[in-house]
C-alpha cells in the first residue's frame, strides 16, 4: 500500500484532519465511522481551497486495525485516543495541535514535533510554527481569521484570498499552500538526453468553483488563469523552480492572445499541451491548448510570448544556460509539429460592404 495517514480518534476534529489529508491528495484510515460523514460535508470548501492532484474522497477508508494504524506513514491522533502500537510518526493534539476548521485554516502549532512532522506539514500547504514564534503571527493564522469572520468558512477562504497579495501571514499561507498544489503534480525536470514530448503535455486539473462564473462555466478570466499554471509547470520543467526565482530570475508574460472554443464547467477535467513556437536568448514563444480531459475536445488555445528577466535589475536578461538548453531541446523536439492555425491571428471586423 502506498503512503497513508491513519486518524486515531472522534468526532468533528477527526473528520475535519481526515478532509485535509484527503485533500492533500492523500490516503487515509480514519478509526471513527462517523468520519465520512464529516468529510462529505467539509468537501465543498476543501475543493474550494483547492486539491491536490489526486485528492478523493474515495481514498477514504474506516478501520480499527491495529496493524494497519500503525503501519500508517503518519498517525494523526485527536483528543484522548491511544496511539497504535508500532508507529512510527505520530503527532497529537497536545505536538501538533490545528485550530478549527483544520481542513481550511493553514496554522499547525508544533510542540516537540520532529522534524519530519514539520516537513510533512509543509508538504501538504500548512504553515507549521513552534510555541515559541510570535504569538500576534499565530492569531493571524488561526483565531484571529475565525473571530473576523465570525467562523463562516466562505468568509474565512474569501479573507484569505483577498490577504494573498498583502504580505500578511494568512495570505502568505494561501500563496504557500497553491505553490504546494502545483508542485506536487510537476514532472520530473528536463535533463541532457532526455526524450522530450511533442508536444509537451505537463499540467492537468479540474476546474475549480472559483473559476466557474454566473452563466454556470469557466469565466474568460479562468482560462487564463489555468494557462498560467500551465505555463508554472514548463517552468518546472526546463528547471525554473523557486530556487532560480530566489536568485531573481523569472519569465514575465508580455503578450496573450487566447481563442475560446468551447464550454467547460465545474470539476470537468482539463489538459494542457505545449508547444514551443520558438526561442531566443531573452524570449520564448509559445501556445497552450486546452484539452477536455476525458473527450479530448479542445476548449481554447492561449499563445503567449514571455521574456525573461532580471528581476532585481528590473530588466529582460539573457536565459541563464541550463534553462536556456532546456528550452533549445524542446524547441527542437517540436520544430517538426504544424504551428497551430490559430497562432499569429489578427483580430479585426470585415471591411464593411457597400
Amino acid at each position: 500500500m502506498r503512503m497513508y495517514v491513519a486518524v486515531v480518534g472522534t468526532g468533528a476534529r477527526a473528520g475535519e484532519w481526515a478532509t485535509r489529508f484527503l485533500a492533500s491528495g492523500l490516503d487515509v484510515v480514519a478509526t471513527d465511522p462517523a468520519v465520512p460523514s464529516t468529510v462529505e460535508a467539509c468537501w465543498p470548501i476543501a475543493e474550494r481551497l483547492g486539491l491536490f492532484p489526486g485528492a478523493s474522497i474515495d481514498r477514504l477508508r474506516v478501520s480499527d486495525d491495529p496493524a494497519l494504524l500503525g503501519a500508517a506513514t503518519v498517525v494523526q491522533v485527536v483528543g484522548d485516543a491511544r496511539a497504535p502500537d508500532g508507529a512510527a510518526l505520530v503527532a497529537t493534539d497536545r505536538t501538533a495541535f490545528a485550530h478549527r476548521p483544520i481542513h481550511l485554516l493553514p496554522l499547525v502549532e508544533l510542540t516537540g514535533a520532529p522534524d519530519e512532522l514539520v516537513a510533512f506539514y509543509e508538504s501538504i500547504g500548512m504553515t507549521p510554527r513552534q510555541q515559541d514564534s510570535h504569538p500576534l503571527e499565530r492569531w493571524r493564522l488561526a483565531s484571529g481569521l475565525v473571530e473576523l469572520t465570525n467562523g463562516d468558512p466562505d468568509a474565512m477562504l474569501a479573507t484569505m484570498r483577498a490577504l494573498r497579495a498583502t504580505g500578511q501571514p494568512v495570505g502568505v499561507a494561501l500563496a504557500a499552500h497553491e505553490a504546494r498544489r502545483f508542485a506536487s503534480g510537476a514532472v520530473t525536470p528536463w535533463s541532457p538526453g532526455a526524450v522530450v514530448d511533442a508536444p509537451l503535455r505537463l499540467y492537468r486539473t479540474a476546474v475549480e468553483p472559483d473559476w466557474v462564473d454566473y452563466n454556470g462555466h469557466m469565466t474568460e478570466a479562468a482560462y487564463l488563469t489555468a494557462a498560467g499554471w500551465a505555463s508554472d509547470a514548463l517552468f518546472r520543467y526546463i528547471g525554473d523552480d523557486e530556487a532560480y526565482r530566489e536568485a531573481g530570475h523569472s519569465f514575465y508574460t508580455v503578450e496573450t492572445h487566447i481563442h475560446y472554443l468551447l464550454e467547460v464547467d465545474v470539476h470537468e477535467p482539463i489538459e494542457f499541451t505545449t508547444q514551443l513556437l520558438g526561442v531566443d536568448a531573452k524570449r520564448v514563444h509559445l501556445v497552450h491548448e486546452m484539452h477536455h480531459g476525458d473527450t479530448g475536445a479542445t476548449l481554447a488555445s492561449v499563445e503567449q510570448m514571455l521574456v525573461h528577466v532580471d528581476m532585481h535589475a528590473g530588466r529582460s536578461a539573457p536565459i541563464l544556460p541550463d534553462v536556456a538548453a532546456a528550452l533549445t531541446a524542446i524547441a527542437a523536439a517540436h520544430a517538426p509539429l504544424p504551428v497551430p492555425a490559430r497562432v499569429g491571428s489578427v483580430m479585426a471586423l470585415p471591411p464593411a460592404r457597400h
